[in-house]
């Protein structure tokens, strides 16, 4: 029973249909945590689902309750991956079963879901309070903290209706038991998230950071100036323009008769 208190529920803990559905929406974050991928990510990835793994093997002996709980870390993957966070924390749920024997084997997929929906939730929702002006720590406060919570209130749901035996006491206590959690880990991630944003604050915009990498890849291959720089206006054509267009049988007399002559130097470099 002991093992319950943990935000990573165990074989036998829910019914049946409540875990094979587990899969089905872990398979759903996958598809989207994967939906093009591309290779520069995964280094990121694989040291965030290290990260993810470790902190299963920090944990804190509480003195109300006869057990003890560990880290998980949820809202960092979230911030610094995005949408890929899922795809880290169900590598880093699977290690953590057949490395540690923590968790369960069917219970990955629910167990994924738990992690990490908040996870995705606090991706999202960085570049908001960022664009609103929430201060680098109070946003990692309120991020970390938020992830966790989430993270144990979806926990506590899943034990509460779709338990296989009576766990509404448990569930209870597993909420009262993860309150240094939310408080431990919205602290670290709010210095974090400080300290990311002085030194390196693309980690913490994977969604931008994409979106630069191909304004630069489109950029140099055209020998453009960066397109996240570049504003662009229309403006109507003249009417003399229109008129020579509208005269204009065929394209190639379009061309002849509206386009401007080019300079004798302008060619001669052409």
């Amino acid at each position: 029973m002991g093992s319950l208190f943990a935000v990573h529920l165990s074989d036998g803990a829910l019914a049946t249909e409540w875990w094979a559905s587990g899969f089905a929406g872990a398979a759903v974050l996958l598809l989207i945590a994967l939906w093009r991928l591309r290779e520069e990510e995964v280094p990121r990835i694989g040291v965030l689902t290290a990260a993810f793994f470790v902190a299963s093997s920090v944990h804190i002996k509480l003195a109300v309750l006869p057990t003890s709980v560990h880290l998980i870390l949820n809202g960092l993957v979230g911030v610094v991956l995005g949408r890929r966070a899922p795809l880290a924390i169900a590598i880093g749920l699977a290690l953590q079963y057949f490395l540690l024997s923590h968790g369960g084997l069917t219970t990955i997929g629910i167990n994924t879901c738990i992690v990490g929906l908040p996870a995705l939730a606090a991706g999202l929702l960085y570049p908001l309070l960022r664009r609103a002006r929430v201060p680098a720590f109070a946003r990692g406060v309120l991020l970390g903290g938020g992830a966790v919570a989430g993270a144990v209130g979806l926990n506590f749901l899943a034990l509460y209706l779709g338990g296989k035996e009576d766990w509404q006491t448990l569930a209870k206590l597993v909420l009262l038991a993860h309150v240094p959690v939310v408080i431990l880990e919205g602290l670290m991630l709010g210095v974090l998230v400080r300290y990311l944003e002085k030194v390196k604050p693309g980690m913490l915009s994977p969604e931008r950071g994409a979106w630069s990498y191909s304004c630069r890849r489109f950029s140099s291959s055209f020998s453009l100036s960066p397109c996240w720089k570049t504003r662009v206006t229309w403006r109507a054509p003249p009417s003399s323009w229109t008129s020579c267009l509208a005269g204009a049988g065929s394209t190639e007399r379009a061309l002849s008769r509206c386009s401007p002559a080019t300079p004798a130097r302008s060619r001669a470099s052409l």
